[in-house]
């Protein structure tokens, strides 16, 4: 499995999350058995990714508050969210390029939500780097 689709997964896992307040098991399961082809290393990918999100949620949410300028949490689109979660874990806490995280990021918001969230992701997503990241 390429890693593009196991960060889809991973960004479905998430929406349900941000969704239900919980990540499902279940639904990572079932995630998987529609790939057949998943490996070792894109399991370990998604498990990471979840429980990372999971045990760095706060601060993830406060950095998420403090560039969504005018924007509380509840405020923002699901799916951007979502994003938001996987990319921002992903560039504070992991070895990931900055310039992937982004790029994938811009991607799945392309796909999954509205037409004008992919500038508002980015948006966010190069305050981040420029100020969290150091970049």
């Amino acid at each position: 499995m390429k890693r593009r689709a196991a960060r889809d997964i991973a960004f479905r896992l998430t929406y349900e999350m941000v969704m239900t307040g919980t990540f499902n098991h279940d639904t990572e399961e079932y995630l998987f058995s529609e790939h057949g082809d998943v490996d070792a290393d894109s399991r370990n990918y998604v498990d990471s990714i979840v429980a990372g999100i999971t045990e760095h949620k706060k601060n993830i949410e406060e950095i998420i508050v403090k560039y969504a300028i005018g924007y509380e949490l509840s405020r923002i689109y699901k799916p951007d969210l979502a994003v938001l979660y996987l990319a921002i874990y992903e560039l504070i806490y992991t070895d990931t390029p900055k310039a992937v995280v982004a790029n994938e990021a811009v991607e799945i918001v392309k796909l999954y939500s509205d037409t004008q969230s992919y500038s508002f992701v980015n948006g966010i997503l190069a305050s981040v780097i420029k100020g969290e990241c150091g970049g």
